[in-house]
This record gives C-alpha cells, structure tokens and sequence, in this order.
C-alpha cells in the first residue's frame, strides 16, 4: 500500500473517532440536561405538597378565626341592641311617661334581654364592648397577614414553575411533552413560554 492510502485510511479512522467523540459527547450532554431538569421536576413537586399543607393548615387557621370573628360580631351586636334598649328605656322610666311604641320596644328588645335593667350601663359594661371591639379588630388583622402569606406563598411557587417550564422549553422539550409532565394546558403552557421569551428579550 502506498502511503496515500495510508493517509486515507488514518483520516478516515480520525474523523469516525471524532465523530463518534462528538455523539457521546452530546449524548452525555443531553442525559445531564434531562436529570437537571427531573431534579427540577421533583423539586417543584415536593414544594407544591409543602405548599399544599401549608395552605391546607392556613385556611385551617383562617376558619377558625373567621368562626371567632362572627362570634365577637354576635357578641358585639348583642351588646350594642342591649344598650340601645337601655338608652330608649332610661328616658322614659325617668320621667314616668311612657314611650311612642312601648310595645314595639318590648317585642324587639324583650325576648333576648329581659333580664338587663334600667341602670346597668356602667363603666364595666363600656369597657366589655371596647374589648370586644379590639378583639375583632385584632382577629381582622391576624386573617389579613394569612391571606397576604397565602397570597405571596402562591406567588412564589407559580414563579418557580414558570422558570421550570421554560428551561424545559429551552432544553429542546415540546410544550405538549411539558404540559404532560406538569400536569397543565398545551394552551397555558405555550402563554408561560411566550411570555417568558418577551421577558428575556
């Protein structure tokens, strides 16, 4: 053989090697992507069931005030009635007339506060209804910073899957294969890839 064939040869065995090189290469290259992006997949699972319970014990929480809340409600209008009826029936008994529509009165105020008599308001009573009232006050407060920690724990975990979706997206993954995979709409999947792409612009 001469040596032109042997360069042939050599050139040959060369570039199938590197080529070959060039396909494992690749080929590792891509089973990295996909195991980086099933870790992802994973984690944004194992967030969302966090997530899940979290929500899960707030709305708990959130019930429960919003139950304590309609009580101190009932409470403080039980009181505000009771003090009406003492305000409508102090004047009268005092000066011994009676009033326009006595038995109007009665029947609004009698049945729940038959036992409350003229003289009772005092300082105790003021100071109950101020209590009350701080009461619900503070429960309003505690049921809005729930919802607001709900609302940013939401924020978060659609951000995160955002990202997630359209590094799949860039990774070379079909959005019907990625709508599969995070349990969504084809249709919800391309809007969160498209405006992925206007915010990297």
């Amino acid at each position: 053989m001469t040596a032109f064939n042997w360069f042939v040869i050599l050139a040959t065995i060369s570039t199938l090697a590197f080529a070959w090189a060039v396909y494992l290469l690749q080929n590792f290259k891509s089973q990295n992507e996909k195991t980086k992006i099933e870790e992802e997949e994973e984690k944004l699972v194992e967030l969302i069931g966090k997530v899940r319970i979290f929500v899960d014990s707030k709305l708990e929480q959130l019930d429960k005030k919003m139950e304590e809340t309609r009580s101190l409600i009932k409470e403080l209008n039980e009181m505000y009635i009771s003090l009406s009826a003492l305000l409508v029936k102090a004047p009268s008994e005092e000066t011994n007339q009676p009033t326009e529509n006595p038995s109007l009165v009665n029947q609004i105020y009698k049945p729940a506060y038959q036992n409350i008599e003229v003289g009772s308001l005092d300082a105790s009573n003021v100071n109950s209804i101020k209590e009350l009232d701080k009461k619900a006050k503070n429960v309003k407060s505690e049921d809005e910073q729930l919802y607001e920690s709900y609302k940013m724990t939401e924020e978060l975990v659609e951000e995160k899957k955002e990202n997630i979706i359209f590094d799949m997206y860039l990774s070379g993954i079909e959005p019907v294969e990625i709508a599969k995979r995070m349990k969504m709409g084809v249709g919800e999947v391309q809007l969160i890839i498209d405006l992925m792409k206007r915010q990297k612009t």
